[in-house]
């Protein structure tokens, strides 16, 4: 077989395969927001990609995430029950375009929830790692650094600039108080 010949048998095979993978996707009839479908359109026009593909794509990695983010328990079980329910819908796609048996495409939700366990003991670990760290952090007390003469200089005059004004305004405020109280007296005396 020439190489031009390989190219075109390629080419066959690549058809099959993509045939054999867009058979197993099941439609979905949905709406989404314009603003939504005006992104897709232009990731879409700026990659040369089909917008229903993308959108797929999309869809796809939105799906896993979401998955990874259910309770580990209930993740297990929904995975479970979402393979054993793939299998039976390829299985009606396999029958409806007289296949005996058809592969199917995506997820296996199983092996997606065993990859989620692995990641959560590895942070785990990780965590459990950077606790020492944390609590040996938390034992040096920023306090004991040492202190140049020029940094306790600056301390103590900040201190000095900021008492001066206080001391100032409460001087201020006794003296008010005082005549007031002297004024609220004498006028007192008077009346009486």
């Amino acid at each position: 077989m020439s190489k031009a010949q390989s190219i075109i048998e390629q080419f066959y095979q690549e058809e099959q395969a993509r045939l054999s993978d867009e058979a197993t996707f099941s439609p979905l009839d949905m709406s989404i927001s314009s603003a939504d479908m005006a992104l897709i359109s232009t990731i879409a026009k700026r990659f040369n990609k089909d917008r229903s593909l993308l959108a797929r794509e999309a869809l796809s990695q939105a799906l896993l995430d979401m998955f990874s983010a259910l309770d580990p328990v209930e993740r297990k079980m929904l995975a479970k029950e979402s393979d054993e329910l793939a299998s039976s819908i390829a299985a009606e796609i396999a029958e409806d375009q007289g296949l005996g048996s058809l592969e199917v495409s995506g997820a296996n939700w199983v092996t997606q929830d065993k990859n989620c366990v692995k990641a959560e003991r590895k942070a785990e670990k990780e965590r459990e790692k950077a606790k020492p760290q944390e609590v040996s952090r938390q034992q040096s007390p920023t306090a004991e650094m040492p202190q140049t003469d020029s940094t306790n200089e600056a301390s103590q005059q900040i201190e000095e600039i900021e008492a001066e004004p206080i001391e100032d305004e409460v001087a201020s405020e006794l003296e008010a108080s005082v005549e007031a109280t002297v004024e609220t007296e004498a006028a007192e005396s008077i009346f009486a």
